[in-house]
């Protein structure tokens, strides 16, 4: 009997082992499925440093103060070398008013309805979450970049439409890819607000980037570098669900109505502060698109480029 006993304690041991094993098994290859997935986004060393100066976590007026110092920066040698009093004074208020649109160009979400909300920019903040934004404009794209609680947390920026021909994602493609080495390629929604996208994702240690196909309404492409460690917490941050009203601006429904040949010619610059697509001196944020409806990029009128200024080949060029 005593042999018995022991080996039917045998036996169960025996079988609570193997059922533990059992158990183990799929858990272990759900964790190997995880990682298999998160190193399905390519890590690319090119994102920091395409972010220059700028840091996760930074305030407002420290990213003022840095856009601006790069103002003066681009005007001073060019009111140096000059020796037409005219033309001096003209660039000294060139740099006084990009530095006041840049002053000018900060908001709040706090409930009081803008322009951005109904903007291709309406799916990127929330209202009521401690959110603003802060905008500027370089050569060849409209720069919007966003806080939460005071830090900055995300750059958006959009590229004028006529840097990339709209429809050519793939063109787009290649080039950024050439900066940041393969992409993870995707599609879906990437908020409720956005609807179907196309876009090509990278990603490093603090940050994740990704080249985001806007051509199909808006007319352009965007990239948008986010910092990781918010992003993984926006449910906790966006605690508040405030909507605000859907009312345009009157720019807004200037570059939405449909076109008349009697109007035509009666506000040529509009669409160009609007759009951001150049026709003669204009200047602006950027987005040229299928039909009226199209043109609901919302974004800040910028001056034009100071002489003395040339573009460079690279459409990435500043990064």
């Amino acid at each position: 009997m005593k042999r018995l006993s022991i080996g039917l304690q045998l036996l169960c041991a025996l079988l609570l082992s193997v059922n533990g094993v059992a158990h183990a098994a799929p858990a272990h290859a759900g964790k190997k499925k995880a990682k298999k997935g998160a190193e399905a986004v390519p890590v690319s060393a090119e994102i920091s440093k395409s972010m220059g100066e700028l840091s996760w976590g930074m305030t407002k007026d420290e990213l003022q103060n840095q856009l601006i110092t790069k103002i003066k920066e681009k005007y001073r040698p060019l009111v140096s070398k000059t020796r037409d009093a005219v033309e001096e004074d003209r660039l000294r208020l060139a740099a006084t008013d990009e530095m006041k649109r840049i002053r000018d160009s900060y908001v709040d979400f706090k409930g009081t309805s803008t322009g951005w909300d109904v903007s291709f920019l309406r799916g990127e903040f929330t209202h009521g979450n401690g959110e603003s934004m802060l905008v500027s404009r370089d050569q060849n794209s409209q720069n919007f970049y966003f806080f939460i609680h005071g830090k900055l947390w995300k750059w958006y920026k959009a590229f004028d439409a006529e840097v990339f021909r709209a429809g050519d994602f793939a063109g787009f493609g290649s080039s950024v890819q050439k900066r940041f080495g393969p992409a993870r390629d995707a599609s879906g929604e990437l908020s409720a607000a956005s609807g179907k996208r196309h876009w090509l994702e990278w990603q490093d240690d603090k940050s994740r980037l990704r080249a985001v196909d806007q051509s199909d309404f808006y007319g352009f492409y965007c990239l948008v570098f986010e910092q990781k460690s918010t992003v993984e917490n926006l449910a906790k941050l966006r605690t508040h669900t405030h909507q605000v009203a859907e009312k345009q601006n009157a720019l807004v429904d200037a570059v939405t109505a449909p076109a008349s040949q009697d109007d035509s010619d009666r506000s040529p610059d509009v669409v160009d502060s609007i759009t951001g697509k150049r026709t003669g001196n204009s200047d602006g944020a950027t987005a040229s698109a299928k039909g009226p409806k199209g043109r609901k990029a919302a974004a800040a009128a910028a001056p034009a480029a100071p002489r003395g200024v040339t573009s460079d080949d690279d459409p990435l060029n500043g990064l």
